[in-house]
């Protein structure tokens, strides 16, 4: 089974919306591309495999490949190199609702298909750059 991020670069995040076919299971925040110049970063294009992961100290997550992962975040917790941020919804100024409830629809609906012993993947691709930086000009996938 295959998911698909498609996602916009902007100066101060990445935003995107993930979708299980044609069906939009939830928005999904980032880092900002590296291009901009933040210190954080987030995770390049391409196609990665989802596994769920626990530890006491964090909780649940879902691990992206061996160099990402999928976690809920606070609405004032700004997501880090290579960490998504499922969201439900957002507020008129841009603040993010619901997120907590985003994750754990996320792993419910995930779980069932780890259940079965499905292989989950992830896609990303971009909706291109709007932006001028020729650093960030890159070929667009959508």
């Amino acid at each position: 089974m295959r998911l698909i991020l498609k996602r916009r670069y902007t100066p101060r995040a990445t935003l995107g919306r993930l979708y299980l076919g044609q069906r939009q299971l939830c928005f999904v925040r980032e880092a900002p591309k590296a291009c901009f110049g933040g210190a954080h970063s987030c995770l390049e294009e391409g196609v990665y495999e989802l596994s769920p992961e626990y530890t006491e100290e964090a909780g649940w997550m879902i691990r992206v490949g061996e160099q990402g992962g999928i976690k809920s975040l606070g609405p004032d917790q700004p997501p880090t190199s290579r960490i998504m941020a499922p969201v439900t919804s957002y507020r008129a100024d841009g603040t993010p609702l619901f997120t907590r409830l985003a994750f754990q629809r996320l792993l419910d609906e995930l779980g069932c298909w780890w259940e079965r012993g499905e292989v989950v993947e992830l896609q990303v691709v971009s909706v291109g750059v709007p932006y001028r930086l020729e650093s960030c000009r890159i070929a667009s996938f959508y």
